[in-house]
């Protein structure tokens, strides 16, 4: 039976798939081309035809999480229940992969000058779509402040997001009720 033609985006897709595996698995540095070109069934070639290195391969990584961030960011502004949607998913392994993924590529931007460009226009397109939220949703219209607010949530997000792993099942009542005093601190209703 002749296989089905792949278009170059799922071809792409496919490598980005097999690059998140070893990197999870793995580590950045551990996660060969071979074992890559393997995991998404092509010659390590046939890669180099789509990505000139694994930094390219970040880097497409990255604008489709960011892609995906944005689209879910309303969500994350939105206060009710913030704790237990953002850190009690239903989708565990889903949740370790991305921790793992996102700590790996921080790792690295660390090292790099070139991945740290990356994460940094990442973060700054998510920041620049969240502060339009903010002053669109609540009672804030100081840009300087919804910034602050916005970098402060951002950070106690990371901060979470990195330590879940350590965690034992769902947050306390008090842990609830702490976040959702904090947040309307943050983001004041009109």
């Amino acid at each position: 039976m002749k296989k089905t033609p792949v278009n170059e985006q799922e071809r792409r897709q496919q490598i980005m798939n097999a690059f998140i595996v070893h990197v999870v698995e793995k580590g950045f540095h551990k996660a060969s081309m071979a074992d890559i070109a393997k995991t998404a069934e092509l010659s390590v070639g046939q890669i180099y035809r789509y990505f000139a290195h694994k930094e390219d391969i970040i880097r497409a990584v990255v604008e489709q999480k960011t892609e995906e961030y944005l689209l879910m960011m309303e969500e994350f502004l939105e206060k009710k229940g913030w704790l237990a949607r953002m850190f009690e998913p239903e989708h565990e392994q889903e949740f370790h992969t991305e921790r793992i993924l996102n700590m790996e590529i921080k790792a690295e931007a660390n090292r790099s000058a070139a991945l740290a460009k990356i994460q940094y226009d990442a973060d700054h397109r998510l920041t620049e779509h969240a502060v339009k939220l903010v002053r669109q949703r609540y009672a804030l219209d100081d840009e300087t402040d919804i910034r602050a607010r916005v970098q402060f949530l951002v950070a106690l997000t990371d901060g979470l997001f990195h330590r879940r792993g350590f965690f034992a099942g769902p947050f306390d009542a008090a842990s609830h009720q702490l976040f959702q005093h904090m947040l309307n601190q943050l983001f004041p209703d009109n």
